[in-house]
């Protein structure tokens, strides 16, 4: 009798429970689709539903149009053990498309499915609503973290569901300006937290919130776009701000740990210290590159352009004076 390693009989238990609490959740799917979520063959997939099936799980199949891979109505295991405590993360676990690219992402799509399916119905939904108020965008602009003072109180403005007022510092040209808005949803983007809200009179708009001077929340109930999408709408002002803004090239050399903290590409990058490593990088503007340079001091030399070692140098310059 052939015998199989224990990571691959672990593998396919795994697998299977994924399967059974993916199609406990009473959505209709395909095999494709489950071949394509938990990163199989379709022809593997075959083979796990008819393992489920001998081991006595009501599972078939329906050809056709329309139809798919379900259980018969009504059954359901609870193989979880999970508390409501627990499953309280639900909302958390919406990261599985954004971890798409990593090894995480099936896992967390399995994570999910398991925790989805012990919720009653209404929970359920209440943890779906609640990830669709939370959009997280991991990709980079540029580099920079901050927590805005107001963060809490507009979590609880976008989760209430009330409309707030705010007043607001612009970044162009750092007036306060007051708003009253539908707060409808946040976004991290590169560490730095993002109010989608809207007047009554106008589109959405971005909002960043460490700009966020005062926040009142008002007893007022949102009015939310039947056709709004948190995620679509933050994709398309992520076109339309990379399109409308103007990138700040730079080219300099820094030392390793220097070199780390500006680039991502870090496996390429040399341990020595005494080595010096030429990157090309891109800022928002001349300030906040003006402002990356000062951070790192001697351990970064800009090449090009110009313009900004002459600013680096009167910086420097500036400080010096102070100390003397």
């Amino acid at each position: 009798m052939a015998r199989f390693p224990d990571t691959i009989l672990h593998v396919r238990a795994d697998r299977l429970l994924a399967i059974l609490l993916l199609l406990q959740r009473g959505v209709r799917t395909t095999a494709g689709e489950l071949a394509r979520r938990l990163e199989v063959s379709e022809r593997t997939i075959y083979r796990d539903l008819e393992a489920l099936s001998m081991a006595g799980v009501p599972v078939y199949s329906t050809p056709g149009r329309g139809g798919g891979v379900h259980l018969v109505e009504g059954y359901r295991t609870d193989l979880s053990g999970l508390s409501f405590g627990e499953a309280e993360l639900v909302p958390l676990l919406g990261l599985a498309d954004a971890f798409a690219s990593l090894p995480l992402g099936a896992s967390l799509r399995r994570a999910e499915a398991k925790l989805l399916s012990v919720l009653p119905d209404a929970q359920r939904e209440r943890a779906e609503q609640l990830h669709s108020k939370i959009h997280v965008d991991l990709s980079a602009w540029w580099h920079g973290a901050e927590v805005g003072r107001h963060l809490p109180l507009l979590v609880e403005a976008v989760f209430s569901g009330k409309r707030i007022r705010i007043r607001y510092r612009r970044g162009s040209d750092d007036e306060i300006v007051r708003r009253t808005l539908d707060p409808l949803g946040l976004v991290l983007k590169a560490g730095v937290w993002y109010l989608v809200g809207s007047t009554r009179s106008k589109h959405p708009r971005t909002y960043r919130a460490s700009r966020v001077r005062d926040a009142t929340i008002l007893d007022e109930p949102v009015q939310v776009p039947e056709t709004f999408d948190l995620a679509a709408y933050w994709a398309h002002d992520t076109e339309r701000f990379e399109a409308t803004s103007t990138a700040y090239d730079i080219v300099v050399r820094a030392r390793s740990h220097a070199a780390r903290a500006l680039t991502d590409d870090r496996e390429r990058l040399p341990f020595d210290e005494t080595t010096w490593t030429t990157l090309k990088l891109t800022f928002g503007s001349q300030d906040h590159a003006l402002r990356r340079m000062l951070a790192l001091g001697p351990d970064v030399i800009v090449d090009e352009p110009t313009e900004l070692r002459d600013a680096i140098a009167e910086a420097a310059m500036k400080t010096a004076a102070h100390y003397r």
